[in-house]
């Protein structure tokens, strides 16, 4: 008997972007293999996507938080759910990343040439009409270094890789129930750096695809260095002190490696010379050594 195709959820978080939010469904229903379902976990934005997706079929089901759990708690929420509907694959992003057509084909074509224990499958992402190098990285154990992959490593047709974003991340169902959910408590940023490695501490592998290709539609406002010093600075900066010191060998330089970061992302944002934003990464910085999660302070 053959072996059946792999079912795959599809894994979409939203909050607040509508029309960004139609082109990604649509752009996932219209894969050349399309999922077998899509999740699109509503972070309890101002406008329901329900509303937004109202027309698209009986593939899309749509679960509606009552409040914002942030990036970290969809995700979790809409891989429990894949599961649920006996996902084999989930393939997570978020409401800004659009798959090109054929973006799913290629992962699963890229499956069987793959060693085993292969457990996540990512595609290369694009921002600004380049390669957008930062989503898929080497982690280095000792001191919790991070490098992007070189752009000469998208050469080939998979490469093995560290950690990548959850822009395109497809995780096994059989990986997802040996490991957990992804931490919810991180709310925002780093919680696929930590899942990552959480998944690679387990004995699965992460490979980048790169002819998997997914459009992310960010905006240069939404880089970190585009705006005021804020939430977004505090989820990072906290977070990426806890996943250093939880991930590496040597976890108190480690940690000062992330201050360190956090110091000098502080003096590019603007609005830096402000008391609050100086107490802002005080917090941040005493919050990540403690490993305190959870939303956004106050």
């Amino acid at each position: 008997m053959e072996t059946p195709p792999p079912k795959v959820v599809a894994v979409v978080v939203t909050y607040h972007r509508p029309v960004e939010l139609r082109l990604v469904v649509e752009a996932l229903l219209n894969q050349t293999r399309p999922p077998e379902a899509i999740v699109v976990f509503d972070n309890g934005g101002p406008v329901a996507a329900a509303e937004v997706l109202r027309g698209c079929g009986g593939r899309v089901e749509i679960v509606r938080s009552a409040a914002n759990l942030g990036g970290a708690g969809g995700f979790a929420g809409g891989l429990a759910r894949a599961l649920e509907l006996g996902a084999d694959w989930a393939w997570l992003m978020d409401d800004d990343a659009v798959p090109e057509p054929g973006a799913l084909a290629a992962l699963l074509a890229a499956l069987p040439t793959l060693p085993a224990r292969a457990g996540v499958l990512c595609g290369a992402v694009r921002e600004y009409g380049t390669l957008a190098l930062r989503h898929r990285r080497d982690f280095e154990p000792w001191f919790g270094g991070e490098w992007p992959l070189a752009a000469r490593a998208y050469r080939r047709a998979a490469v093995e890789i560290g950690t990548g974003s959850f822009v395109g991340f497809m995780v096994a169902g059989e990986a997802v129930r040996a490991v957990g959910l992804p931490e919810a408590g991180f709310f925002l940023a780093y919680d696929d750096t930590e899942y990552s490695l959480r998944l690679r501490a387990r004995g699965w592998r992460l490979w980048l695809v790169p002819g998997s290709v997914i459009e992310h539609l960010r905006t240069p406002e939404a880089r970190l260095r585009g705006g005021p010093f804020g939430a977004k600075h505090y989820f990072n900066i906290r977070n990426r002190i806890v996943v250093k010191r939880r991930y590496s060998r040597f976890p108190f330089w480690a940690g000062l490696g992330g201050v360190a970061f956090g110091g000098l992302l502080w003096l590019a944002a603007r609005g830096w010379r402000r008391s609050d934003s100086l107490a802002l990464l005080a917090r941040a910085v005493a919050d990540g050594w403690r490993g305190c999660l959870g939303p956004y302070p106050g």
